[in-house]
């Protein structure tokens, strides 16, 4: 839809724009139905609170105009080229109107924008985060050395322009491939953080923290998987994959203890400076591999009582699923950004003794054709019939196995 974004086709990042939003939602809907709804029962997608302007992390590259200046846009890694546009039609009034200030200060400070094709200029990309619950703002300038000309002078005249901007980084990046990822490496005014509050916890975002990018979806999306596991207060709870810890934090009032664990360093240092924050000591946060921890749980005699797993795009290994099998959890909540690598993974569970309960579909980014879907899984009696997914027709399973290797 134009209305949208007028260079929505161009840009594809929003695949689903041509479609009103309720048809987006029944396409997703439909989505996680198709290949989840022989495994367990598929409740109604929820809603985004936000449609448009709802990613509180935006990336901007930026190119030469002419004399004119420079201009902005969405990079596009396929063909390393950039879609010029003057703002986003996902990314906040806040992001769109400092991106353009941006293009007027780089331009004035004659920073030269990096061109992929030759491997010359400065200027890789800029990201902006956006606390929801703090009001407070980061951006973070990657170039492609650490030296940036009149840095002191630029930061005068950043924050004279965007004086609600909270902190402002330099990171260097020397990868010609993936432009958005930098190593800070100094702090032009701020604190080189911002903090932020999620379920009525306050969270320190980092530079390279990953964190979700729909604040008011993710809180619902949390309720949701907090409430699906049931915890009473007497269960060690495991977190694998835990990133920043966020559900683990938001769960730890509820359980006796959380393990939680993260092979980013990087996230798991953001995660243990949230605890301290809000105060939670029955947490103890690793960094390791998932797989690598479980197995050593195990080795130790050691069970849980519940657990969340939140995988990257790719899925669990079936290392993994073996290992978390034998620490005996009885309720498992799958948090996933790909059903078809979930539903994968949800029949290998049933291999294990595992079977499950309920998908519950949840919007974590219109307007794009990814869903977000939250599964609660629950151990088998042991002495219970061999798992068989209920009502899988043949043509789901042929649809699984094309869709999720």
């Amino acid at each position: 839809m134009d209305e949208f974004c007028p260079v929505a086709k161009k840009c594809n990042s929003c695949q689903l724009s041509n479609l009103s939003y309720e048809e987006q939602l029944r396409h997703k809907e439909n989505r996680c139905r198709r290949l989840l709804g022989g495994l367990c029962r598929v409740e109604p997608i929820t809603p985004s609170p936000k449609t448009a302007g709802y990613r509180n992390k935006a990336q901007f590259v930026f190119r030469r105009n002419g004399r004119a200046g420079l201009v902005s846009g969405v990079y596009q890694s396929a063909n390393r080229t950039a879609v010029i546009t003057p703002s986003c039609a996902l990314c906040s009034d806040t992001a769109n109107q400092l991106a353009a200030v941006l293009c007027r200060l780089f331009h004035s400070f004659k920073i030269v924008p990096y061109d992929p094709h030759t491997g010359k200029g400065w200027l890789k990309s800029v990201l902006i985060r956006e606390a929801a619950g703090t009001g407070k703002s980061m951006l973070v300038i990657n170039g492609a050395s650490p030296i940036f000309p009149a840095k002191r002078t630029f930061a005068t005249a950043l924050q004279k322009a965007c004086p609600a901007l909270t902190t402002a980084v330099i990171a260097e990046n020397r990868s010609e491939q993936k432009l958005f990822v930098g190593k800070p490496t100094e702090t032009l005014f701020g604190e080189g953080h911002i903090t932020d509050v999620l379920c009525g916890k306050r969270f320190l975002l980092s530079p390279a923290s990953f964190y979700q990018v729909n604040h008011d979806q993710t809180e619902q999306l949390y309720r949701r998987a907090i409430g699906l596991i049931q915890l009473n207060g007497n269960e060690v709870v495991m977190d694998a994959y835990c990133g920043t810890g966020t559900i683990g934090i938001v769960a730890a009032d509820a359980a006796r203890e959380v393990l939680a664990v993260e092979l980013n360093p990087a996230a798991i240092r953001d995660a243990k400076r949230s605890a301290r924050m809000n105060g939670i000591q029955n947490i103890t946060f690793v960094n390791a591999d998932s797989r690598d921890y479980a197995k050593a749980l195990v080795e130790e005699g050691r069970t849980v009582g519940a657990a969340f797993i939140d995988p990257p795009r790719a899925g669990c290994t079936a290392s993994f699923l073996k290992a978390l099998a034998r620490l005996k959890p009885d309720r498992i909540v799958y948090i996933s950004c790909n059903p078809e690598t979930q539903a994968r993974d949800i029949l290998q569970f049933g291999r294990l003794g595992y079977r499950a309960q309920v998908c519950c579909p949840f919007d974590m980014f219109p307007h794009t054709d990814h869903v977000e879907s939250v599964v609660l899984l629950r151990r088998k009696n042991i002495n219970s019939e061999i798992f068989q997914p209920k009502e899988t027709t043949s043509e789901s399973v042929v649809l699984l196995s094309r869709e999720s290797i």
